[in-house]
Parts: C-alpha cells; structure tokens; sequence
C-alpha cells in the first residue's frame, strides 16, 4: 500500500509540474500574441490620429472586472470573493493567477501526500492537508502582500495631498491635477492616479472615477480623500485648504498607529510564537519521534488529541486577534 500511494505522489508532482509548464507556456504565448496586437492598434491610432484600443482597455479596465465577476453573486460569500478579486487586481496577480495556483498547488499536494501517506485514510487525509496548506498558504501570502502594498499606498497618501494642494492653489483644475501629480510620486499610489486621469480623459465624470477607485482601494484614508474631492466638486469652497487640513490629520493617524504598534508588540509576538509552536513540535516529531508522530494521524487517540491541539491554538489565536483590532479601533 505505501508503494501504491508513493507512487501516486510522484505521478501526482509531475502532473502538476507539467500542467504549470503548460499553463506558463499558454499565458507567454497569450501574452505575446496581446503585446503584439496592442503593438499593431498603437501603430493605426498613430495614422489614424485616433486613441490607441490599448489605452481604451487600460482606462476601463476596473469596471469590466467588477461586471464580468459571475461569482459576485452567490449569496453569502459573493462580497468576500468580490474584494478578493479585486485585491488581486491591485496587486496586479489578476493576470497570471492560473499559473501561481499551480506553483503554490504543486507543494502543498507532495506535502500533503508525504505527511498522509501512512495513515488510516491515505487519499482522503492527503487531500484534506494539501487543501489545508494550500489555503494557509494562499492566505499568509495574500495578506502580507496587501499588508506591504496598503502601508505604502497609506505612507504616500499625505505626500500626493499636498502636492495636490500646491497644483489647486496654482489654479489648475483637479480634473488636471492627477496626471501632474502621478509623475512624481512613488509606488501604487502613482498607478492608481494614473488610472483615475486616464478615465477623466475618457469623459468619465469625476465623481463616478473617484467612487470606482474608492470601491478599488480597501483604505480608510483614502476614502476620506474621495469623499473630499467629491462633496467640493458639489459644493464649491477651497478645496487647499480642506485638503491641506486632511493632509495634517492623516500625518497624525499614521504617528498614533506607530504608537499603537509600539504598544501592543509584546501581545503581537506572543501571538506569533504560540502559532508557530504546534507546526514546530509536529516537525520535531515527525523527525526525532516517528512513532509518535503516526500515533496522531493513525489512531483514533492520537486524533482526537491533534484536532484538540489545533483547536485550543486557533481558539486563543482568534482571541488574541480581536483583542489587538480592539485596541487599534
């Protein structure tokens, strides 16, 4: 039985690896096929003297996202895949996704299969850790790259206030401002302006832009920033100076969340060693006590007792979650 299942891993990680070298072979030659197709529609804009299709595509890139999202509509965990989805989009993971599922897959599965192998229920225990790593994985990545990207686009934000301050007071229209302002700054920030002017140059109203790239952008402070931006172009008044005013409170939210962090570092390096205790002892086990180890996956005993485990460590992880978010809110 364990030659079977062995064999089965192996066929397994070469499937695996052959379908990611299939699906990346595909997506060069898509992507390939599309550089040269946006090549050939920049050329006839050029003679034509007409906007390129490339810029058109770009521009609106975001609403054909939000509408063509058939798995937005399930009842319970739509809005969740929704933001998913779009967060991928931000990140910029949307395009080559297919690829990165297979990469992140392929290691899972082997350690699924290595770790399953010899247990009551070979297949199905294999199945289930690959699908649990699989899922960790996809989580811990995807947070701390969301994490990275929203800490640089919040770091930013006060800087492209005031230099949208500077255009306003300079008597250029804020319609204007975001392609004067995008060549300077830095990071994300600079993209998602980019964007936003390309859609103004489209003829889309610039409320309608702003709510589109508020819904795109998972921030607080950005959102502040959009609500601004679109009550004064309702309302008139001095846009420099309520801009100015929210540049200021914004440096001071990112001071008090430093200050926030600095105060709950303990709480949060407690939290990270309890996690990485049960993973580290079930590899030290797996190691240095193999007998113990096939005790958890093949005995009923040893079952109840890692399920246990488990749960008493997600159980005071969670607590410990939701009483830092308290203190940060």
């Amino acid at each position: 039985m364990n030659d079977v299942v062995n064999l089965l891993t192996l066929v397994v990680f070469l499937a695996i690896l052959f379908l990611f070298l299939f699906v990346r072979s595909i997506n060069g030659a898509r992507r390939r096929e599309k550089e040269s197709q946006a090549y050939l529609q920049t050329l006839k804009g050029q003679i034509l003297g007409e906007m390129s299709a490339t810029s058109a595509e770009k521009s609106d890139d975001l609403s054909r996202q939000i509408d063509e999202l058939f798995l937005s509509k399930l009842p319970v965990l739509g809005s969740s895949i929704e933001r998913f989805w779009m967060d991928l989009s931000l990140l910029g993971w949307q395009k080559n996704w297919r690829s990165r599922v297979v990469l992140l897959a392929a290691p899972c599965l082997l350690l699924g299969f290595t770790l399953g192998k010899d247990s009551l229920s070979p297949l199905g225990l294999s199945f289930a850790l690959a699908a649990l790593f699989f899922g960790l994985l996809v989580f811990l990545l995807y947070r701390n790259a969301m994490a990275k990207h929203l800490k640089e686009f919040r770091q930013n934000l006060p800087q492209s206030i005031d230099s949208i301050v500077r255009v306003a007071r300079a008597g250029v229209p804020v319609t204007n401002a975001f392609n004067l302002v995008s060549e300077s700054l830095p990071g994300p920030l600079a993209k998602e302006f980019s964007l936003i002017d390309s859609w103004l140059q489209l003829g889309v109203p610039l409320r309608q832009a702003m709510q589109d790239s508020a819904a795109r952008v998972p921030l607080n402070e950005y959102r502040f920033f959009v609500v601004i931006l679109i009550i004064n172009q309702e309302t008139g008044g001095r846009l420099s100076d309520t801009l100015e005013r929210l540049s200021v409170t914004l440096r001071e939210r990112q001071e008090l969340a430093l200050k926030i962090r600095a105060k709950t570092s303990e709480v949060r390096a407690s939290a990270v060693i309890v996690a990485s205790l049960a993973p580290l002892s079930l590899a030290y086990m797996y190691f240095n006590s193999p007998n113990d180890f096939q005790f958890l996956l093949n005995d009923p005993t040893g079952n109840s007792v890692l399920m246990y485990a488990f749960g008493s460590v997600a159980f005071g992880l969670g607590i410990t979650h939701f009483m830092i978010r308290r203190v940060i809110r």
